[in-house]
């Protein structure tokens, strides 16, 4: 018989595997005695059923591990980065399951999710961002479920994202450029891919990047991205770019773009910290800034809005439409202007400027 087991965040669980299954599945009981006694009573019942020769399982549904796990396999069917899953695996496993895996799905509510944010939760305190983002992965990952059939509503279905306040960006060409200069190899590298893509910088999207994903002859990109159901795009990319492409495939040591001595990189805010105090740039930058820059200039110099938005893999035109029409100059202007005149000029009077 196993035992009552004890994680920091989510309290007394015990852990268990099915029949011809390695997976073990956990249920997460809470804080305190009280719970404590509960995953002894139930791990009592799972020994009873398999004396009896019955499956050890809650019959009332599917627990959000099994469908996480469902939603992991599909995502990687789908071509979905290895980074990624590895990475939002270990959020499941480290903060999401723990506090939502003590019923099933269908019995979850949007109070139930709350609690990952409210004080003492494991996203407490984490940046709005960073909650948006979060939540956005279990959204996807409910709606899978839904969309399956595999379980009935999500609970997130009336989620919306908390607004952010929208951050001044200062970055300009020519300070990317000088941070570009200033940088160690691997992060020039990134920061140029990144400004010429326009991709989320990450795991999500520009670390996520192979070498089999760019066509050459075609003069294009495929940024395999999963944030937002446009996430996932091709981008077209000039000429001069595409020979840069070339010179640093042939030096390449792995199968993705950006590399560190042969391996994928993961994050670049320390390099790329010191690359910013060498290039003397005295105001923030955070590599999410290099993508910003990228729809900017596009939309500052007269690309179309919806063109930009489905580089940028926004899952609406209003999504970047919000975010950086302030930037289109004189669009409202030269909008005007195509209204031909509807009245005739009326003869008025001669009068003399003195």
């Amino acid at each position: 018989m196993g035992k009552v087991l004890f994680h920091k965040t989510g309290g007394y669980y015990i852990a268990y595997s099915l029949p011809g299954s390695r997976k073990r599945i956990k249920e997460y009981f809470g804080l305190g005695p009280a719970a404590q006694r509960q995953a002894g009573i139930r791990l009592a019942e799972i020994a009873l059923m398999r004396a009896k020769g019955q499956v050890p399982r809650n019959a009332s549904g599917v627990f959000l591990d099994q469908l996480a796990q469902l939603y992991l396999h599909d995502a990687k069917m789908r071509g979905v980065g290895e980074q990624f899953r590895t990475e939002f695996a270990a959020l499941l496993n480290d903060a999401i399951l723990p506090v939502l895996c003590k019923r099933p799905v269908d019995q979850l509510e949007y109070q139930d999710i709350l609690k990952m944010v409210e004080p003492g939760g494991p996203w407490a305190d984490k940046s709005t961002p960073t909650v948006n983002r979060y939540m956005g992965y279990l959204r996807s990952v409910f709606k899978f479920g839904v969309k399956k059939k595999i379980t009935g509503a999500s609970p997130l279905d009336d989620w919306k994202q908390t607004p952010e306040r929208k951050k001044e960006m200062h970055l300009t060409l020519d300070g990317l450029r000088r941070i570009i200069a200033a940088a160690d190899p691997h992060l020039s590298w990134a920061l140029e891919v990144e400004a010429n893509l326009g991709t989320r910088p990450g795991p999500s999207e520009l670390f996520s990047i192979r070498w089999a994903d760019v066509d050459f002859e075609g003069l294009l990109v495929h940024v395999r991205g999963t944030k937002t159901e446009g996430a996932s795009r091709i981008v077209p990319i000039t000429p001069d770019f595409r020979a840069r492409l070339l010179i640093m495939r042939q030096e390449a040591k792995s199968a993705y773009l950006i590399e560190y001595k042969g391996r994928p990189v993961k994050q670049v805010y320390r390099s790329l910290k010191t690359a910013i105090k060498r290039a003397g740039i005295t105001y923030p930058v955070t590599p999410y800034d290099v993508r910003h820059l990228f729809a900017s200039v596009l939309l500052q110099g007269g690309a179309d809005l919806a063109a930009v938005s489905a580089l940028l893999g926004h899952s609406s035109i209003a999504t970047t439409q919000e975010r950086y029409y302030h930037l289109m100059a004189g669009e409202k202007a030269r909008a005007v202007a195509l209204m031909p005149q509807v009245a005739a000029p009326k003869a008025g009077k001669l009068v003399k400027i003195k």
